[in-house]
Order: C-alpha cells, then structure tokens, then sequence
C-alpha cells in the first residue's frame, strides 16, 4: 500500500476544512467578539499540520489510489479534520483541556451534536458560528465537497464509496465529481432557502445561519443552552422541523425530482415512503403518550412536541425544545428505537438508515412466506411494484445492521466496565452511534457530555466516527490484512 497519496488526500482534504475557518475569523473580526485570536491560532496550527502531510506526500498521484489507500484517506481526513475542528475551543477556553476540544470536534465534524460545553453563553459567537458551521461542513461530507472540487479518475468511485452512506452507491450522473456537485448544490440551497425563511420569520443573520447549518447538517448544535427551545412562537420550530425531514431525505430522490420536474419520483420511492410512515407513525404514538401521561396538558401541545422530537430523532439531529428526560419511559422508549433506526440513505442522516431497515423487514417477510410454502419462488422486493433486490445487497443489508448491533454491545459492555449506569449508557451508545448526540440521564440534553471520565468520552468519540463512516470503513483500517502488501 502507497502512504503518499492517502497522505496528500488528507492534507487536501483537511486542509480545505481550516481553511473554512476564515469564515468565523471574518466574522470575529467584523463583530469584535473576542474569537478572532483562537480562530487564528486553529487556522495556522491546522494549516501547519496540513502542509506537513502535503509535503510528505508529494510526488504522488491522487488517481493512483486503490481501495484501501482510498479507506485510509477518508479515514485519516475525517480523524485529522476533527482534531482540527476542536482546536478554537481549547484556544478560546470554552473547554478545559485537549481531549474535551477533540470531543467537541469528532461531534461537530460527525455531525453527532453531543457537547462538553456548559457554558455557552461564555462563548464568543464567532466560535459558536465555527461549531455549527463545522457541522454542516461534516453533513456533506469532506470526501464528497473534494471530489465535487478535484478530478481524481477513478480513485473518485473508491473514495465515494468509503464516505456515502447507504447499501448501494448510485451515480446520479456519469462521472463521480458531477454527482458530488449535484450533491453539494443541492446541499447549499436547502441552507439557503431555510436561512432566508428563518430570517423571514424575525431571527438575526446568526442565529438563522447557526440554525440552519446545525438542520441541514442533522447536527443538533445551538448557540443556547435550551436549543430551539430558546426562540419562542411555533415559527422557527416549524420551519427547522420542514427542513429535518428533508435533510433525511434522500438526496438521490432530490435528483430524481429536479431531472424530472416532477414529484412522482416520490410516490414511486420505497424509503421515502417508510421514512414518511415511519415519521407519522411514531410522531402520532409520542403525541399521544404525552398528553396521556399527562406531560402536557393541551393536545395541541402534545402534538407539536411529539412530532418536533419524533422528526429531530428520527433524522438524528437531536434538537430538543424541552427536558425529555422528564417525559415518560414509553416516549424515551420510542426515541431510543427511532436513534437505531435514522433517516434516509444518502442523506446527512445517521442510523441504520431506514432502506437497509426496509430491506431487512421484507426480506424476514419473504421468509415467513417460503416457510409456509416451501416450493414458492419469493423474491425479496422493497415494494409490489419494484423489481427483485439483489442477494448482495440483502447480505450487506443484513452484515452492516449485524455490525451496528455489535457495535453497540461492544459499546454498551465498555462503558459499563467503567462503571456507567445503564441508562446513560444504552441511550449514550445509541446517540453516539448514530450520531443523534443527546442520550438520556447523564448523556441527556440538560445534562450534556462535560462530566463524565475521560475513557468514556473517549469511547463515545470512537463511536462517533463509526456511526459516521458506517463502521466497515472504520473498522478495516485495524484488520492486519489491511496494512500487508
């Protein structure tokens, strides 16, 4: 395996994302808020560590990149990246040490939202601009946001397929870098247009900005400590609950759509269609759990609450608009569920993903079926009307929710051999994984990441990075087969 140009795509990579930290650094220096010193100081000591790697690695060709050189470039950038990332909050003192920066960092750039700062109102907001902005950086994905910007031959597809998420890698287009374009425009126009319907609706230029970056993203980062719950009037928690729901949508029905001009590439689009029962079926169940347990008393406000968490968990954004740790065990029941299962493929979504989810369920009905009738041809299908699906897309299917399950036994068996308790810890591992953020008890949205050791945190950040990069491409870089030829 050739380190070159593994190293010259990370110091690409990694280096485009502090070079965004100019945008904060402009901002800072506009609004004399204090940050600019430690946004500066990020920015040069990323820059150094980025320009290292580049002269390491040159003389290499980006196109020269097999399989596992393009595993270890999009592993090594999204760790570099994130180190990166937390630096301003260590210079700026919003954390205390190196290892909460680090976690402040992987959270932001997975886009998991779990925070270790208590204080935010301590913070200067141009380093509160950078947290939500470096989520939303994260959301599209670093290695996508490259490919869209670097013609790389064939090392493209390689690349895409260690970062996407989802069973299948679909060219929208015929060549990799127009497909990440479609993918980055689509992206920046969602954030446009909930900015301005944000600012529309009365907020200022930053918290519309902060707001939106953290919603398109499905990063759960708020500049205040009660999150959305912070702006008043149902407004702002409609619109940025509109915008969740297309954020785990699936970028590829987006394409469909704007190729076709038409929303029947929807209706005909098996996850979209279980991503939108799974959302009324939950949303209705939590809305009715609270006013029955008397949590609220207006059904009115049962409803808003109810379907605001169900999209923001369902998406893993993990917004929050009200203690839930105070609400039933059956509500936190349906949030933990709705944490494994996620939004949709190719989305900035976490999770399972809800087509691999689909693809299991069918597949367990198919076979329920040959069991009664053994001699019937039963092909596995998403719908009635879609054509049989592939048995090497049922076995990832199968192999990746296998993977995340013992992924989160392992989790779950760490944190308590380091004595976590075991509500914190199911719906921690849980959050962490599929980059949700907010768990429950000690992991909760009141209670945050801050206290807690750092060997558990430490566990929660490698989690994080799993979720993200959909553990086989984590998890391949500590195979020894790996490292050999």
């Amino acid at each position: 395996m050739s380190f070159k140009p593994a190293l010259r795509f990370i110091a690409i990579s990694a280096g485009a994302v502090t070079l965004s930290m100019l945008f904060p650094v402009a901002w800072s220096a506009w609004a004399r808020d204090g940050g600019l010193l430690p946004l500066a100081l990020g920015l040069a000591a990323g820059m150094s560590l980025c320009g290292g790697m580049y002269l390491a690695g040159r003389g290499s060709r980006l196109a020269d990149m097999g399989v596992r050189e393009a595993i270890l470039s999009v592993v090594g950038t999204w760790m570099t990246a994130s180190a990166i990332v937390g630096l301003p909050y260590f210079f700026s003192g919003a954390v205390p040490n190196l290892l909460d920066a680090l976690f402040e960092g992987v959270s932001g750039f997975t886009t998991t939202g779990a925070s270790v700062i208590k204080d935010l109102g301590g913070v200067p907001r141009s380093i509160l601009l950078w947290r939500s902005f470096s989520q939303w950086i994260g959301g599209i994905g670093v290695v996508v946001l490259t490919l869209a910007l670097l013609p790389m031959s064939g090392a493209g597809m390689q690349l895409y397929k260690a970062e996407v998420s989802g069973p299948t890698h679909e060219r929208l287009t015929p060549r990799i870098q127009q497909t990440a374009a479609f993918l980055c425009k689509t992206y920046l126009a969602l954030t446009c247009a909930q900015a301005l319907l944000l600012s529309a609706g009365g907020l200022d230029i930053f918290d519309s900005l902060t707001l939106s970056f953290s919603t398109l993203a499905t990063g759960g980062f708020s500049p205040y400590r009660e999150n959305v719950g912070h702006f008043s009037g149902a407004y702002v928690k409609c619109v940025t609950a509109v915008f969740l729901f297309l954020s785990a949508s699936s970028l590829t029905a987006f394409h469909a759509v704007i190729a076709k001009r038409s929303l029947s590439p929807l209706k005909g689009n098996p996850e979209m269609k279980f991503y939108a029962a799974a959302l009324l079926s939950f949303g209705t169940a939590a809305s009715l759990l609270l006013y029955a347990g008397g949590t609220f008393a207006s059904p009115a406000k049962s409803l808003a609450e109810g379907f605001f968490h169900t999209v923001s968990t369902l998406s893993t954004c993990g917004f929050f608009t009200s203690d839930y740790n105070e609400w039933p065990a059956s509500v936190r029941l349906l949030m933990l569920t709705m944490m494994f299962c996620g939004g949709c493929a190719a989305s900035t979504a976490g999770g399972i993903t809800c087509v691999r989810a689909l693809v299991v369920l069918r597949h367990i009905g198919a076979e329920f079926v040959r069991r009664m009738h053994p001699r019937a041809i039963v092909p596995t299908r998403l719908d009635g009307s879609s054509s049989p699906i592939e048995m090497n897309v049922i076995a990832a299917c199968f192999a990746y929710v296998a993977a995340y399950m013992a992924a989160f036994c392992a989790g779950f068996a760490l944190l308590a051999l380091l004595g976590q308790d075991m509500a914190s810890s199911i719906s921690g591992v849980a959050a962490t994984l599929g980059n949700v953020g907010p768990g429950f008890g000690m992991t909760g949205a009141s209670a945050g990441y801050a206290d807690l050791p750092g060997a558990v945190k430490a566990v929660y950040m490698f989690l994080m990075l799993c979720g993200r990069l959909e553990i086989f491409t984590l998890a391949a870089v500590f195979a020894p087969q790996f490292w050999r030829g």
